[in-house]
């Protein structure tokens, strides 16, 4: 019966969204953030007046703070970490995840994780393992303040938002 009303939910959420966005469109609900990079003073380039986003690996630079949430194969996800770009491609990340109630993988105890990461210039990026496989997609916003991420490890529905630690960048 669960299913069936997971499925019926996501396809009614799949039906509904054209509509949605024709009657009301992001743009003008102010709800959805334009994804931009900034320029060397730390304000928006020239690019942005266009609404044209420019990205690049250095727009992800510094720690971000991260949760992640959703559903796995053998049950519920959540997460809390710590990611850490280089601004050249490489990163590093530590986590809390709890899978199903029990920890899976500590914040404090394990290893941080090590890995290579991408970024197109219209602010999409993605996650690599170290064997150059994909295992996320992520998209940047707010002038690289925040990140939108996604999963794509299979068997997996788990989402999350990455947000930049310590000062704003405009």
């Amino acid at each position: 019966m669960r299913i069936r009303i997971a499925a019926l939910t996501v396809a009614a959420m799949a039906v509904s969204m054209p509509l949605t966005q024709t009657l009301f469109p992001a743009h003008r609900l102010n709800i959805v953030p334009r994804a931009y990079a900034d320029d060397d003073r730390g304000s928006p380039s020239a690019q942005d007046q266009d609404d044209s986003a420019v990205c690049s690996v250095a727009t992800l630079n510094g720690a971000y703070g991260f949760f992640r949430t959703g559903a796995t194969a053998v049950g519920p996800l959540a997460a809390v970490g710590i990611a850490t770009f280089d601004g050249k491609g490489a990163s590093t990340a530590r986590q809390t995840i709890r899978k199903n109630g029990v920890t899976t993988e500590d914040l404090f105890a394990d290893p941080p994780l090590e890995g290579p990461y991408e970024v197109d210039s219209d602010c999409a990026a993605r996650f690599l393992n170290p064997d150059g496989s994909v295992f996320a997609h992520a998209v940047i916003v707010d002038g690289a303040n925040e990140l939108f991420i996604l999963s794509l490890s299979n068997g997996n529905s788990v989402y999350g938002v990455m947000k930049k630690i310590g000062k704003h960048q405009h």
